[in-house]
C-alpha cells in the first residue's frame, strides 16, 4: 500500500465507497412497510431506487470538477454532510414525494463523496499502486450489498423503518469524523495548474485516444452484472421454480465468487500489469457469457447455468480495480473531472444495458443471456490492448506506468 495511505485511511475510503451500496440495499426490506405508511404501491416506493442511482450519477458528475478547483476534502465533507442531513430527513418523511426528493438529495451527497476517492488516489499513486488500492477499496462495494439487506431487516424488526435511515446518518457522520482526522493534507495538481473551464476538462477526457474506451468498457462490464441482477429472480424463481431460500443462497454464492475474483486480482497485480489483467478478465467474461448464450439454446438445467454465471462474476474481480486505474492514469491533472465521468458513466451505462433486457417480456433465459453476451463482447472490442496502453503512456511522457514504473 502506498506510504501516503495507511490501512486506516484505506478503510475509510472503502467505507465511503460502501455508502451508496448501503443506502440502496439496506432499506429494501422496508419497502412494503413504507408503501403502507405512504399509502402507495410497492412499485411507487421502489422508484426511489432509480431516483437514487440518477442522483448518484449527477452528484459525481458535478462533484468531480468542483473538487479539482476547490480541493478534495471540502467536497468530500460536503457530500457526507448532505448525505447525513438527507438521511435524517428521510427518517422523518411523511409523504412519498418528500421521500423521493430526499432520496435524490441523499444521492447527490453520496455522489460528491464517492467521486473524490478515485481522484485523491490518483493524486497520490501511479499505475500498479493505483490498481492495488482501488482493488482493495472495491471489496467494500462487494461486501456492502451482501450484508446490507440483513442489516436493514434487523434494524427494521428492532426499531421500525425509520431506524434504517438513522443508522445511515450515523454511519456517514462517523466516516466524516474519521476523514477529518486522517485525510492527507495536500493540494491537488489541478489547483496548481490552469486546467481551463469545466467543459474543456470534460473535452480532454472525451478526445483522449484511449480513456473513453476504458470508460465505456467499464460501464458495459458492470452492465453484465446489472443485467443478471435485474433478471435473477425472474430466471431462478419463475423459470426454474426455486424457492426464496435457495435463490438467496445462490445469490450469496455469486458474492463469494466476486470476492474470490477480487482476491485473485490482488495476487496477480504483484506479477502482471493491470492493463493486461483487465484485458484478459474481460475476455474471460466474454467467454462465460458466450457459454451461457450457447447453453440457453438447449434449455439447460440449472446446474449448467450457475457455473457460467459464477465465471462471469469471477472475471469481474479482475476489472473492478484495474480498469479505473488504467483510465485514471491518463489524468494526473483534472483527476476529479475524469473520476466524475467514470463514476456517472458507469452507473448510467450499466443501468441502460440492464434496462434493455427488461424490454423483452419473457420468462426464458434469452433476454438475459443475449444482453449479457452483447455487452461483454462490446466491452472486449473496446478495451485497449495492454501494448497499446503502454505505448500511449510513453507517448504522453509518463513512462511505462502499466508496469509500475511510470512517472507523472
Amino acid at each position: 500500500m502506498p506510504a501516503t495511505f495507511s490501512l486506516s485511511l484505506a478503510i475509510l475510503f472503502a467505507s465511503i465507497f460502501a455508502l451508496s451500496p448501503l443506502a440502496i440495499d439496506m432499506y429494501l426490506p422496508t419497502i412494503p412497510a413504507l408503501a403502507q405508511v405512504f399509502d402507495a404501491s410497492i412499485q411507487d416506493v421502489a422508484v426511489s431506487i432509480s431516483i437514487y442511482i440518477i442522483g448518484l450519477a449527477i452528484g459525481q458528475f458535478i462533484g468531480g470538477p468542483i473538487s479539482d478547483s476547490w480541493g478534495r476534502l471540502p467536497i468530500l465533507l460536503t457530500g457526507l454532510g448532505i448525505f447525513f442531513v438527507a438521511s435524517l430527513g428521510l427518517a422523518n418523511a411523511d409523504t412519498l414525494h418528500t421521500f423521493w426528493w430526499l432520496r435524490f438529495v441523499q444521492a447527490i451527497g453520496g455522489g460528491f463523496a464517492a467521486v473524490v476517492v478515485p481522484a485523491v488516489i490518483r493524486d497520490h499513486t501511479e499505475g500498479q499502486a493505483t490498481a492495488k488500492l482501488l482493488t482493495f477499496i472495491s471489496m467494500m462495494t462487494i461486501i456492502a450489498p451482501a450484508i446490507a439487506p440483513a442489516l436493514g431487516t434487523l434494524a427494521f424488526k428492532l426499531s421500525g423503518w425509520r431506524s434504517v435511515f438513522y443508522i445511515l446518518a450515523a454511519y456517514s457522520a462517523v466516516v466524516a469524523m474519521g476523514i477529518w482526522r486522517k485525510f492527507p493534507v495536500t493540494v491537488t495538481r489541478s489547483q496548481n495548474e490552469d486546467t481551463g473551464s469545466v467543459f474543456s476538462r470534460y473535452r480532454q477526457v472525451f478526445i483522449h485516444p484511449l480513456a473513453p474506451r476504458y470508460l465505456l468498457a467499464q460501464g458495459l462490464n458492470f452492465g453484465v452484472m446489472m443485467t443478471f441482477l435485474v433478471n435473477s429472480s425472474l430466471v431462478y424463481i419463475d423459470h426454474y421454480g426455486l424457492n426464496e431460500t435457495t435463490f438467496s443462497a445462490l445469490f450469496a454464492a455469486n458474492v463469494l465468487f466476486l470476492m474470490f475474483g477480487n482476491r485473485l486480482n490482488s495476487y496477480l497485480l504483484n506479477r502482471l500489469p493491470a492493463a493486461l489483467i483487465v484485458h484478459r478478465a474481460i475476455a474471460l467474461q466474454s467467454f462465460a457469457c458466450l457459454g451461457l448464450l450457447v447453453a440457453t439454446y438447449f434449455e439447460p438445467p440449472l446446474y449448467v447455468v450457475v457455473p457460467w454465471i459464477a465465471l462471469s462474476y469471477i472475471s469481474l474481480g479482475g476489472v473492478m480495480g484495474n480498469s479505473p486505474a488504467c483510465y485514471m492514469q491518463f489524468f494526473p491533472v483534472g483527476a476529479g473531472t475524469a473520476a466524475s465521468l467514470l463514476g456517472s458513466g458507469q452507473y448510467l451505462l450499466s443501468a441502460a444495458v440492464s434496462a434493455i433486457s427488461t424490454q423483452f417480456h419473457s420468462d426464458s433465459l434469452w433476454p438475459m443471456s443475449a444482453t449479457m453476451t452483447a455487452a461483454a463482447l462490446l466491452a472486449m472490442v473496446l478495451v485497449p490492448r495492454p501494448e497499446r496502453y503502454a505505448e500511449q503512456l510513453r507517448a504522453e511522457g509518463r513512462g511505462d506506468a502499466v508496469f509500475g514504473t511510470g512517472t507523472s
